[in-house]
C-alpha cells in the first residue's frame, strides 16, 4: 500500500455512461466520503479526454443502442467477449486509450487515492500507478471477469457470489472487500406524507420505473399491460432521462383518461418511492438498491442478459424482488392490492444479505484501503 499515513487529503472517484448505476455510485461514495470531511471529486473521463470529440455522448447513444437494438444483442456480444477474454479487451482498451487518459489525469490534479465505478477505468488507473485504487464493484452475482484487471489494491464487492468470482480470477482474498448492498436503518419519508406532497391519492400504489436511464422494454410492456387490464390501483411512471419512454408513458396515461403520472428523471425519485406499496421495474443495480433502501418490494421485468442476471438472482435469493412476465404484472398487482398479507408472504426486508449500516461498512472500508 502506498497511500499517506495521515489518511487522503483528496480521493477522486470516476465513472463513466455506459449506464446509470455506474455514475449514481460514485456520486453516493462521494456523500459517504465526504461526511468526515473528506476532499471528493466525481469525473468522468469521456467528458474530457478528446477536445474535439464527444466521447461521452458516444459512449451515451452507443450504450442505448446496445442494450435496445434485438433484446440487446450487441450489448450480450460485447459482455461476454469481455468475460471470457478480459485481458485481450483490457490490452485493447489500453492500446487505445491510456496514453489520453493519463494526460487527462494529470489535468485533474494530484489526488491521494481513487475510486472506480467502471472496471475498465480502475485498469486504467492501476496501470497510471499514480496512488491506490479501489474498484466499486456495480453488479452483484457472478459478475464480468473484467472487473477484475489489473493491479487494484482493493475490490469493493456487493455478495458472496461476486465475491467468489474476484477469487477465481486470482484476486487475493485480502484485496476483496464484501460491502452488503444499502438498505436504510430507518427515517425514510412517510408514505402518507410522500403522496400528500406529490398530491397522491392515499391508497394501493404501484411505481413503474425504467431506472436511471429509462431503459427497459419490459418496463413498458408491464405499464401497457396495467393500463389495458384496468387495474384500479394508483399508477406512477417513471421514464428517467429516456424521452422516447416517456412519450410512451404519456401516451398511455391519455388512453387511461389520465389516472397515472407520467414523470422523467426528477429529484422526486425518493419521494415516488416512498409513497408506492411496490416497484415494477428493471434489475439494474441502481434500481433494485434504491427500492431496497425504501424497503419496497420490486416486480422485475426487465434484465439485461448477462450483466443484470447476477443483480436479479440476488434480489430474489433476498426476497426483496421476483422476476415475471410484464403480462402476468396486473394479476401480481390485483393480488396485493386487495390483501395487506400478500407482499409479506412474497417479499421480506429481513435477509442478513441486506445491511441497515451500509454506509457505515463502506466508508471504514474505504478508510482502511486509502490511509493504507
Amino acid at each position: 500500500m502506498h497511500g499517506p499515513a495521515a489518511g487522503p487529503r483528496r480521493v477522486v472517484v470516476l465513472t463513466l455512461p455506459l449506464g446509470n448505476g455506474h455514475t449514481a455510485a460514485a456520486h453516493l461514495i462521494a456523500s459517504v466520503l465526504r461526511r468526515d470531511g473528506t476532499r471528493v471529486g466525481v469525473y468522468d473521463p469521456s467528458e474530457g479526454m478528446f477536445s474535439l470529440f464527444p466521447l461521452g455522448k458516444v459512449l451515451r447513444r452507443f450504450y442505448r443502442f446496445a442494450v435496445g437494438w434485438r433484446d440487446g444483442a450487441v450489448h450480450v456480444a460485447l459482455y461476454r467477449f469481455a468475460d471470457r477474454h478480459p485481458a485481450a479487451t483490457a490490452k485493447a482498451v489500453g492500446i487505445l486509450f491510456r496514453r489520453r487518459f493519463r494526460s487527462w489525469l494529470a489535468s485533474i490534479g494530484p489526488a491521494d487515492a481513487f475510486v472506480s465505478t467502471f472496471s475498465l477505468l480502475g485498469h486504467l488507473l492501476a496501470e497510471a500507478g499514480r496512488a491506490p485504487v479501489v474498484c466499486f464493484v456495480t453488479d452483484a452475482g457472478t459478475v464480468n471477469r473484467i472487473w477484475f484487471q489489473g493491479a487494484v489494491e482493493k475490490y469493493i464487492v456487493p455478495d458472496a457470489d461476486s465475491r467468489a468470482t474476484a477469487l477465481r480470477c486470482g484476486v487475493d482474498g485480502e484485496r476483496v472487500s464484501l460491502v452488503r448492498p444499502p438498505m436504510s436503518a430507518g427515517g425514510e419519508v412517510d408514505q402518507q406524507q410522500a403522496r400528500r406532497r406529490l398530491h397522491l391519492e392515499d391508497r394501493f400504489t404501484v411505481l413503474v420505473t425504467g431506472g436511471g436511464a429509462g431503459l427497459g422494454r419490459g418496463v413498458l410492456d408491464a405499464a401497457r399491460a396495467l393500463v389495458t387490464a384496468g387495474t384500479d390501483v394508483q399508477l406512477l411512471l417513471n421514464a428517467g432521462t429516456n424521452a422516447e419512454l416517456r412519450r410512451e408513458f404519456t401516451e398511455l396515461r391519455a388512453a387511461a383518461g389520465g389516472r397515472c403520472t407520467v414523470t422523467g428523471f426528477s429529484p422526486d425519485f425518493p419521494l415516488m418511492l416512498a409513497a408506492c406499496d411496490l416497484v415494477v421495474g428493471k434489475a439494474g443495480w441502481l434500481t433494485l438498491n434504491e427500492a431496497m433502501s425504501a424497503r419496497r418490494p420490486t416486480l422485475i421485468v426487465d434484465v439485461v442478459p448477462g450483466q443484470e442476471e447476477g443483480n436479479c438472482s440476488f434480489a430474489e435469493g433476498a426476497r426483496v424482488g421476483r422476476r415475471v412476465d410484464p403480462g402476468d404484472v396486473p394479476e401480481a398487482v390485483r393480488r396485493y392490492a386487495a390483501s395487506e398479507s400478500a407482499l409479506g408472504e412474497d417479499f421480506s426486508f429481513t435477509d442478513d444479505r441486506l445491511s441497515p449500516a451500509w454506509a457505515d461498512e463502506m466508508t471504514e472500508d474505504l478508510k482502511r484501503t486509502l490511509t493504507g
